[in-house]
């Protein structure tokens, strides 16, 4: 080879290398034979409406896709509906959402999906495997929590909620350690119900923008706006709403009296949280009813019927009150109440002292700021 030749072949292969665009490259296996000749899809998630961008064909139980990504993006991969079927209440077998971003990256389609390869995906599989056990120890309590047995019941339904707990947590230090990370803006959103007030105060104060990009996102902030105005420490908010027979009255006639101690409590006749709770309130209101503490029920039934028949039935004396809105419900809206029960309970002079305490704490709570 002419040496002359040999610098510009060189200069030729460094351009070419410089001009080479990052890349990544989905190696995918799939443990279901019968999906041999259907195509599987990409689709960005949280944009249902918005066509796949992009699809393979699976061939001996396998799959790729290559392309190049400016950005990690939250993808969604999936076969179509009328190709694998789902059952009612179960997540959607052969489908996960994932961080496409550049890279090798491995997945296998299964009833349980895995991701790895790149970091994002990297973080998510430790947190699965930390959580695995876990749900493990949840789905032994099946059969206690359905028992006839009411101390069987109790004890599951307890270990149920300690266990819960520890998922949290996990779910909460994994955010916490990603919040420059889309899919972890995503488990913020599916625990939404289960991550303190606090707990979402905190990681939002740490995450960045492409956190904050998520879809949904939004909303949680706007969610935790409102819950500021109603938090611990604050006044409470007065609204106006009927009763059974249909005569208005303002929260204010119940609360901030200077007078009693008064437990806000949001509920419906349909949920069955509220229905296993309401004993507990039963027994409460019996115990201190006569020492200066009452309850304010708001429910977000619909139905007047469903509503009267849930009082009757559960026993509550009680003042009731329901705009029969559902979750459209203007009081829930002004407390930012988004699953229930959901309890506030105030103080004589109208101050909020405690938010979605139940049980022995409320019990114990209510005693104190009797005092």
């Amino acid at each position: 080879m002419n040496k002359h030749l040999l610098p510009l072949l060189a200069s030729a292969m460094l351009i070419a290398s410089c001009n080479e665009k990052p890349g990544y490259e989905i190696s995918g296996t799939i443990t279901n034979a019968e999906l041999n000749g259907k195509y599987v899809y990409l689709s960005e998630y949280g944009k249902p409406d918005v066509q796949p961008f992009d699809s393979a064909l699976v061939k001996n139980n396998a799959f790729t896709f290559k392309g190049t990504q400016n950005g990690a993006v939250l993808t969604t991969i999936q076969f179509a509906e009328n190709v694998v079927s789902t059952k009612e209440g179960e997540p959607t077998p052969f489908k996960t959402t994932f961080t496409l971003e550049n890279g090798k990256i491995t997945i296998k389609l299964d009833s349980i999906p895995t991701v790895t390869g790149t970091p994002a995906n990297d973080a998510e599989k430790t947190l699965k495997d930390q959580i695995k056990p876990l749900t493990d120890e949840i789905g032994k309590l099946k059969n206690d929590i359905t028992s006839q047995n009411d101390t069987l019941v109790k004890a599951a339904e307890k270990k149920y909620d300690e266990i819960n707990k520890k998922i949290t947590d996990v779910v909460c230090n994994y955010i916490m350690g990603h919040t420059n990370q889309k899919m972890s803006a995503k488990y913020m959103i599916d625990y939404r119900y289960d991550l303190s007030e606090d707990q979402q105060n905190q990681i939002l104060a740490k995450a960045d923008s492409t956190f904050k990009s998520v879809p949904g996102i939004d909303k949680m902030i706007e969610h935790l706006d409102v819950l500021k105005t109603v938090s611990v420490g604050k006044k409470f908010t007065d609204f106006e709403m009927a009763d059974a027979n249909g005569q208005m009255h303002k929260l204010s006639e119940f609360v901030g009296t200077g007078k009693k101690v008064v437990l806000i409590d949001f509920w419906a006749s349909w949920c069955p949280p509220c229905r296993r709770e309401m004993p507990n309130l039963v027994n409460l209101y019996k115990q201190y009813k006569n020492k200066g503490f009452d309850i304010v029920g708001i429910s977000l039934d619909s139905k007047a019927d469903a509503w009267l028949n849930g009082v009757k039935t559960l026993n509550i004396t009680w003042t009731q009150l329901s705009d029969l809105q559902g979750w459209k419900n203007a009081g829930a809206a002004l407390y930012g109440v988004n699953s229930i029960p959901h309890t506030i309970l105030v103080d004589k002079n109208g101050i909020i002292v405690a938010k979605n305490i139940f049980g022995e704490e409320l019990s114990n709570k209510i005693a104190e700021t009797l005092k």
